[in-house]
């Protein structure tokens, strides 16, 4: 897909996030990939490619607009600050406030067996009643093309979700939905090992932050 006009990029992006809320109320054969403490990793095959579709669930003590401003993918929030997965983010294009064009730039990982990734990504805000979200889907994006120094990954259609809790308006129940390829020569079984505990620590270090922030409601240890 090409950069066309902001209808089309519109479009595109509610269409993401009607299917991650069919991933969200999807209730059969996912399996439990990895457990901690208050944190659930599930994965099944993923409908849109060859790999998998991940959900993590976790309940933060904090209210779901500071935990969606930690976690809203913009060059100066405070995700570059806490999520060490992300190595820098650069805005492409901005149509308003709640869609963009952005780059994201990963780290390396597995000791550096995964190496250094860069994505292309349309980015949609979501604030209802029911939850505020960030999600993302790749796009071909002629004014951007790839790096040498980078592996050009896709994300399928994936977003953070901070589902408001009823009656608990300083609680957050947090749904990570991510499905990327990785792109390049990895091994499947290599991507499968790493995604789950790295969406644990996902979760930890923003908790970390949120409490190092003070903008923990209560103790969440």
């Amino acid at each position: 897909m090409v950069d066309n006009d902001w209808k089309e990029y519109t479009e595109l992006a509610k269409d993401v996030a009607d299917k991650l809320q069919t991933y969200m109320n999807d209730r059969e054969e996912w399996e439990v990939a990895k457990k901690f403490k208050d944190i659930t990793v599930y994965c099944k095959k993923s409908p849109e490619f060859s790999g998998h579709l991940y959900k993590a669930e976790m309940t933060i003590n904090a209210p779901p607009m500071t935990v969606f401003e930690y976690i809203d993918p913009w060059p100066d929030s405070p995700r570059l600050r806490w999520d060490n997965r992300m190595k820098g983010l650069e805005t492409l294009k901005k149509f308003d406030k709640d869609l963009r064009i952005m780059r994201t730039f990963t780290s390396s990982a597995c000791i550096g067996l995964i190496s250094p990734r860069d994505f292309v990504d349309v980015i949609y805000s979501v604030d209802n009643d029911k939850y505020m979200a960030t999600c993302a889907v790749s796009i071909v994006y002629d004014d951007c093309p790839p790096m040498a120094t980078y592996v050009r990954g896709w994300n399928h259609p994936c977003g953070l979700i901070c589902c408001r809790i009823p009656n608990e308006p300083n609680k957050t129940k947090l749904v990570n939905m991510i499905q990327p390829d990785l792109g390049g020569m990895v091994p499947r079984g290599l991507v499968e090992a790493a995604m789950p505990p790295s969406i644990e620590g996902f979760y930890i270090n923003l908790n970390a932050a949120l409490k190092e922030d003070g903008k923990l409601t209560s103790s969440d240890e």
